[in-house]
């Protein structure tokens, strides 16, 4: 009742409610669009750091035993009379300075921009954990599990603000087609 008799009044007395929900409103409008900007920086480090664990784990396919057919994805070699492990780990740093333009500098990996840096990578691990040489069940493949932890500092909050951090997980398996 008191907000309708000061929204009609015309003295004047409406407009300081007006610039307060106007910049209420730019406001969130500007956290929203914050948000949305680092959803979009995420995923796609996460799809180039997939795209990468994939071609890792695909570069293993010559090591994968020749069993195939019978059902096995494991990558090993024949070693006398036995069968050794045989993976490779390839370059995942290497592949994802090419897919996502990053620069490495001080540990980091750095996607630059005009003004310091839209994003930054470290800790890179990846885990390959081969088949069991055994025929049997398909659930167990040559799998990549990979995680990286990103670094984006935040356009929003004029720098008082610490950059999000967060660890990124992805998981790649090499199945046998038939």
């Amino acid at each position: 009742m008191r907000l309708k008799k000061i929204i009609k009044d015309r003295k004047g007395g409406s407009t300081p409610l007006t610039v307060a929900l106007i910049l209420g409103l730019l406001l969130l409008i500007c956290a929203v669009s914050e948000f949305f900007r680092l959803g979009i920086i995420v995923q796609g480090v996460r799809d180039g750091l997939q795209q990468a664990v994939i071609t890792v784990v695909t570069t293993n396919y010559d090591e994968a035993y020749n069993g195939l057919r019978e059902g096995y994805s494991g990558g090993y070699i024949l070693s006398g009379d036995s069968w050794q492990e045989n993976l490779d780990y390839d370059d995942v740093y290497y592949r994802l300075d090419n897919l996502l333009g990053t620069d490495e500098q001080d540990g980091y990996h750095i996607k630059r921009q005009a003004e310091g840096y839209e994003y930054r990578l470290s800790g890179l691990s990846v885990e390959l954990s081969n088949a069991p040489l055994t025929p049997g069940n398909a659930d167990n493949n040559l799998e990549a599990d990979a995680r990286i932890t990103i670094e984006i500092p935040l356009s929003f909050g004029w720098g008082n603000l610490p950059p999000l951090q967060m660890e990124l997980r992805t998981r790649s398996a090499y199945m046998p087609k038939f």
